[in-house]
């Protein structure tokens, strides 16, 4: 397939991913609704495939057959904080000397699920606005697949690059790269009110302590300066506590 030869209308795009859409409803027992509230790696498979279909008519699995010894493999990530997904290849050498190649897509499931939530704002992937989670899941799904389809023709994949940016714009539609998901530091600040660098207080073994937000993802990671921890390069020596979020409380200082 000559990728570069493909240019499809913004109706056509629109018509696909409807079908598309109507199906993955019809079928997931994970993805009930355009807000869904859970999904499983079932659910990335069954959505690349109906990609493959509609805009490559089978071509993507069959060039990975022909191209590699192991399916196409999807993760969910809990802990991706930056991108919404990811397309990685994996070579090894084998025992008789040869090399085996295996692709992966995944997403980050953590970061989907929060969106559309606690923080009431626009959500746009890939320069396109997203009405609900399966709208930004398949932007994300295109992004990756396009990843997927420059390495297996190109061996290399670059959404800097001008030939990515020119297949993502005929194929999908796509007006830009990134992505405006809603980030554990946005959900921790909106929904309940922390900071990173912010001063929390908190109930540890029934003492009250008082210390500072350095980092945010499932939990908060919070520095209480105490004798007894590790030295910092300001100086001071901290503890280290990685506290829910719905155990902190916000003060004016430490």
């Amino acid at each position: 397939m000559d990728l570069l030869a493909i240019h499809n209308s913004s109706e056509s795009i629109a018509a696909r991913r409807a079908g598309i859409r109507a199906a993955l409803l019809q079928s997931s027992r994970n993805l009930r609704q355009g807000d869904f509230e859970r999904i499983g790696v079932e659910d990335i498979a069954s959505l690349v495939a109906m990609y493959d279909r509609e805009f490559f008519g089978g071509w993507l699995a069959q060039a990975l057959r022909d191209r590699t010894d192991a399916p196409l493999e999807f993760r969910l990530s809990t802990t991706m904080t930056r991108a919404g997904g990811r397309t990685s290849r994996y070579r090894r050498r084998t025992r008789w000397g040869g090399a085996s190649t295996r692709y992966e897509i995944a997403v980050a499931s953590r970061m989907l699920l929060m969106t559309f939530r606690d923080v009431r704002r626009d959500v746009v992937v890939c320069g396109l606005a997203c009405a609900d989670r399966l709208d930004a899941l398949g932007r994300i799904l295109e992004h990756e697949i396009l990843h997927l389809a420059e390495m297996l023709v190109w061996e290399e994949s670059s959404c800097s690059g001008p030939r990515f940016k020119k297949l993502s714009r005929d194929i999908f539609g796509h007006t830009d790269k990134s992505h405006c998901l809603v980030t554990a530091r946005e959900h921790a600040a909106v929904a309940h009110g922390i900071r990173v660098g912010g001063a929390v207080e908190f109930d540890f073994d029934g003492r009250r302590r008082v210390g500072r937000v350095n980092r945010v993802h499932r939990r908060a990671t919070v520095l209480v300066e105490d004798p007894r921890g590790l030295p910092y390069t300001d100086g001071k020596n901290y503890l280290k506590f990685y506290v829910p979020l719905d155990r902190l409380k916000s003060v004016v200082s430490p």
